[in-house]
């Protein structure tokens, strides 16, 4: 990026033979076009430049991709705006006449830097991706499969299909896999697509012009270019209406866009990220949801189970927001009673993590004492802590528990045939591990049930 066209032309021809692909730019506004439609890993730029100068490039530069060094080009006479540049955080100056081995190696340095950044960054969230996962509470062991999945394709420009029933976090999950994208230093934005109409949900997403229906006073842009570079949400993509399907597809194939009452087509640079509660394949099979565009949005899926299927996620789940409650609501409530927890572990969770945290609200705002008892839990909560199996009354923590456990270990068991080989990796135990858990809960094999268990497991 320089002003002089000689300048340009004689770095980029160095660079070429040096096999780098290169862009250049005459001023700092062509140049922040340029940033909106592509990334780049290096930066070179003159500081003195008509418009947007070096240091208001770099300041607008760490607002969008703080990642990418800035290399700066000055004279001998203005070697404090190179320091000055260098103070606000560029990664190193080089001064005119460019000497073309020093900028081979500042160059070097710069992308060796953002390899290390990015090797090391890809290095801790492989490792435990989980806890990159702010917002995301759970100990459950499909989930942490589910994050180690997401952390896989997150840095990747695929297309995102996540599946799950109401109120089970798609919404954050989307969220997360912008948050660990190159994209998050751009816009994330999302809609519900059973949340307008067709005409305004079509304005939202891809702007209108004046005049292209009652109201439309002046032009405004959609969602998607609001988000150029960035990653789009679309909720509930199974109420998306035929036309509005078409027009996805085209921008899923050809990254172009046209404003409603338009007709310029606009390019746009965005990851979509979709999300239903509903089967779409059952919609295609009914053809209310184009097969072309189901299969362009589901190159990856990402299926949340739901919160019953999740049972050691209810504790830490109920203490994050009781903590949460706690600041907002200004109060000191400290946990559940063994009584009111046990409720929770019975209650099946229709709603699931959004209708526990609605009772976790309303349980801190009512609780009279340091801790929620069952009483302030609502009636259908409470009868399920009253439910067990014939006989057994009332169980306390550790028994509610060996119950859920036994629960997952036979429907696992059940899911894979009874292969306990098949089972055990799918719990993630070892073999004998499941085959004392087996013996424990006395679960046979029903087509084995006349034998009796022995010290020795057969294959």
């Amino acid at each position: 990026m320089d002003d002089d066209p000689l300048v340009c032309d004689s770095l980029r021809e160095m660079l070429l033979l040096e096999g780098y692909r290169t862009d250049t730019a005459l001023d700092g506004d062509q140049a922040l076009a340029k940033l909106q439609r592509e990334r780049f890993r290096v930066i070179i730029s003159d500081i003195r430049m008509p418009g947007v100068n070096g240091l208001e490039l770099l300041r607008e530069l760490q607002g969008r991709s703080p990642e990418t060094p800035v290399i700066f080009i000055t004279g001998h006479g203005y070697i404090d705006d190179a320091v000055a540049a260098i103070k606000l955080g560029a990664y190193d100056y080089l001064t005119k006449p460019i000497d073309d081995l020093r900028l081979k190696l500042t160059l070097h340095r710069a992308l060796e830097q953002v390899e290390l950044k990015s090797s090391y960054q890809s290095l801790k969230r492989r490792f435990r991706p989980w806890e990159l996962a702010e917002n995301l509470v759970f100990q459950d062991r499909e989930m942490r499969l589910l994050l180690e999945l997401v952390d896989t394709i997150a840095d990747t420009s695929a297309t995102v299909l996540i599946t799950g029933e109401s109120g089970t976090g798609k919404t954050m999950l989307a969220s997360q896999i912008h948050d660990q994208s190159y994209r998050r230093e751009s816009p994330f934005g999302k809609i519900s697509c059973g949340a307008l109409s067709e005409t305004l949900l079509e304005s939202e997403l891809f702007g209108h012009v004046r005049g292209a229906f009652t109201g439309a006073i002046r032009d405004k842009k959609g969602k998607f270019e609001e988000a150029q570079g960035g990653t789009i949400f679309l909720d509930d993509i199974n109420c998306a209406s035929p036309n509005l399907q078409m027009k996805l597809l085209r921008v899923l194939q050809e990254r172009v866009i046209e404003r409603v009452g338009g007709n310029t087509p606009i390019q746009v640079d965005v990851r979509i990220i979709t999300a239903t509660n509903a089967s779409l394949q059952e919609e295609v099979a009914r053809h209310n949801f184009r097969e072309d565009l189901y299969y362009r949005i589901n190159v990856v899926n990402l299926n949340i189970p739901p919160l019953r299927k999740r049972l050691s996620d209810i504790e830490p789940l109920i203490e994050h927001f009781i903590q949460r409650f706690n600041q907002s609501h200004r109060r000191q409530i400290k946990g559940l009673t063994r009584s009111a927890l046990q409720s929770c572990l019975r209650y099946p969770w229709p709603g699931n993590v959004r209708e526990l945290e609605n009772v976790v609200e309303r349980a801190v705002l009512l609780s009279p004492g340091e801790f929620i008892i069952p009483e302030m839990l609502p009636p259908e909560i409470r009868a399920a802590g009253r439910l067990g199996p014939p006989g057994t009354g009332d169980l306390n923590l550790e028994e509610a528990l060996g119950q859920a456990e036994r629960q997952i270990v036979l429907e696992t068991l059940e899911r894979c045939k009874w292969n306990r080989q098949l089972t055990a990796m799918a719990l993630g135990v070892s073999r004998t591990t499941l085959f004392n858990k087996m013996k424990r809960f006395q679960l046979v094999d029903p087509r084995r049930q006349t034998v009796a268990f022995s010290s020795i497991d057969p294959l």
